[in-house]
């Protein structure tokens, strides 16, 4: 009998925890509180700008303090040299740029994303534009199911 009501005791507090850890933990769902780290070349105020124009359903904030979540990344640019620019009329630049999203409270990856455009038009606004329209995606998809 003591091994039973033993057992009952530790079953009743490891649910008890487990609904516990569940409650304070904040989900990535629309309206989530995001900071965007700085990144290299400025690609901050582009994502921001395109999180923006594609309307993804975050709130960002100015200080990490303030946020569940951080966005950081990168991105490079190769622009066209001159046998691209000779022989394909090319004058567009290639770029490529990351991003992952994670939990600040418990340090886990909700989303990661990496775009890459050919002779982009653009340049840091189309890999932008891209990883904001995922975000979004990611987003609709949490919120529909």
């Amino acid at each position: 009998m003591r091994r039973f009501t033993f057992f009952l005791t530790i079953c009743f507090l490891t649910l008890f925890v487990s609904r516990l850890h569940g409650q304070s933990q904040v989900t990535f769902k629309p309206g989530a509180k995001v900071f965007v780290a700085a990144m290299a070349d400025g690609f901050d105020n582009y994502l921001k700008a395109a999180l923006e124009k594609k309307k993804v359903p975050l709130t960002i904030v100015n200080s990490k303090d303030e946020a569940d979540f951080q966005i950081t990344g990168t991105s490079e640019t190769q622009k066209a040299g001159t046998a691209k620019k000779l022989l394909r009329l090319d004058w567009h630049s290639d770029e490529q740029a990351s991003v992952s999203i994670a939990n600040l409270k418990s340090g886990e990856i909700v989303f990661a994303y990496s775009a890459n455009k050919q002779s982009s038009a653009h340049g840091k606004q189309s890999t932008a534009e891209a990883c904001a329209k995922h975000i979004k995606d990611e987003l609709n998809k949490k919120k529909s199911g």
